[in-house]
């Protein structure tokens, strides 16, 4: 397998990233970390993506790990930008956890996964509190509190209930995507929504559960 440094490029903006490419690949994929990750946490699931046979791009969004630029509103711009750079190569599919799930879930990907995706427009109080005290120190910023104007500004996810976008999230999750996850699950006939048993909001990425779920929701995306 080649693992390589690359800087994507495209509309103004510049996106590091780490591909994983196995000697065959039948499709691509895209990791997206959540708010205050970075593509070097992404890549145990990265690699296990790779395994399974797909040009793996482990990316940093604006604002996050090696991206020099400021957070805002307008991360999908980077993720369009790499998904529009992967589609030379075959079909695509965006694997994001937290926030990056829900910019995973409205992209122009072929298909999404999205992990405990932020699909909320607002949170309650403490879980905003807990969010800026344990993760805004690793963001590059211009202002304290900016998350609650970006989650509030980026598009909402409607749900279709179709076979392109999946959703994973834990049984211990928080409590707002639990609930939210927990309404779809209800009503989808077409669409695989996975609750991963004891699984936390900042562990499910690094659970073999979640891996062969996404795993077998690849397979099915790309059978």
């Amino acid at each position: 397998m080649d693992i390589r440094r690359q800087i994507i490029k495209g509309d103004g903006v510049e996106i590091p990233s780490i591909v994983l490419t196995p000697d065959d690949f039948k499709g691509v994929a895209i990791i997206v970390p959540g708010y205050g990750g970075s593509k070097d946490e992404e890549l145990g699931l990265a690699y296990r993506v790779a395994e399974a046979g797909f040009k793996t791009f482990a990316i940093d969004f604006r604002g996050h790990g090696e991206n020099g630029s400021h957070f805002d509103e307008n991360i999908i711009l980077d993720l369009e930008v790499v998904i529009n750079h992967c589609k030379g190569f075959g079909k695509v599919v965006v694997i994001g956890h937290s926030l990056g799930g829900r910019i995973a879930l409205i992209s122009s990907s072929d298909y999404a996964i999205g992990i405990s995706p932020a699909l909320n427009t607002s949170f309650s109080e403490s879980t905003m509190n807990l969010l800026i005290t344990a993760r805004e120190y690793r963001v590059n910023q211009k202002y304290k509190g900016i998350i609650k104007k970006v989650i509030k500004e980026i598009p909402v996810f409607e749900f279709k209930d179709d076979d392109k976008r999946a959703i994973i999230y834990g049984s211990r999750d928080i409590p707002e995507i639990i609930s939210v996850c927990k309404n779809y699950k209800e009503t989808a006939k077409n669409s695989s929504i996975v609750e991963i048993y004891n699984a936390l909001h900042n562990d499910i990425c690094t659970l073999e559960d979640t891996f062969k779920n996404i795993i077998k929701q690849l397979g099915r995306f790309f059978e």
